[in-house]
């Protein structure tokens, strides 16, 4: 990997990052601890460099936008990211420290490369592929096994069974899993009641979404969004 940027780092407008397609490649990859120790390197070069809160502001937008692409261009829908953008659009402006902004870059990265890893899956299974794909195309609709097997035009008993093998889950939890991991994002990025987000993803009701929830990550939806929001 090319560490140019870390070792001819200046303020802001020489961020050579901006002009090279390290960062696109490891997005791709989905390589979020090789990203985040680049960004805490060039946090110790703007701290020696004494960055202005301003600079450092406007290099936040710009990769706020440049990641809202990359993650586009890696097959997330724009309306996921708009939120998500808008939030971190928005922090951006309201913080006034070095320490804060540095910070919120991590929480950034951290946040769009965990929407490319719950969206996408990669598996060597063609079948298991099809139904991954069908899964996460279906998050916002009610699943069943029975659709689900004439949608791939497979049998039931050999999906369920193909999909135990490889990926150690029922299909039907693992479908639960996904829109939980797209719950905890829409939790913490969006001001959409728990109720909206509930309906959304497909839960028969409030109450529903949080005895899942809970199944899933120890806390209730509110203690999840009271916890991380903001």
């Amino acid at each position: 990997m090319d560490n140019s940027f870390t070792e001819n780092y200046h303020p802001f407008k020489s961020d050579s990052n901006l002009f090279s397609n390290d960062i696109s490649f490891l997005i791709e990859l989905r390589a979020k601890p090789q990203i985040i120790e680049i960004i805490k390197e060039k946090h110790l070069e703007e701290i020696s460099e004494n960055i202005s809160i301003q600079d450092k502001k406007n290099n936040l937008i710009i990769w706020n936008a440049m990641y809202t692409r990359e993650i586009v261009g890696n097959g997330i829908l724009t309306k996921y990211l708009h939120p998500v953008y808008n939030k971190f659009y928005t922090l951006i402006q309201s913080l006034n420290t070095l320490k804060e902004l540095q910070e919120l870059e991590i929480k950034m990265i951290d946040t769009y490369i965990n929407l490319l890893i719950n969206d996408v899956e990669v598996k060597d299974n063609f079948v298991i592929n099809r139904i991954l794909k069908h899964l996460h195309l279906n998050i916002e609709s009610q699943i069943s096994l029975k659709k689900l097997a004439s949608e791939v035009n497979l049998s039931e008993g050999y999906i369920s069974d193909c999909f135990k093998k490889h990926m150690g889950i029922t299909i039907m939890k693992y479908a639960k899993k996904i829109r939980i991991d797209r719950g905890k994002v829409l939790l913490v990025t969006t001001n959409s009641s728990i109720l909206e987000i509930a309906l959304t993803l497909g839960f028969h009701d409030q109450s529903h979404f949080h005895k899942v929830f809970k199944s899933f990550t120890g806390v209730s939806p509110s203690e999840y969004r009271n916890k991380n929001f903001g």
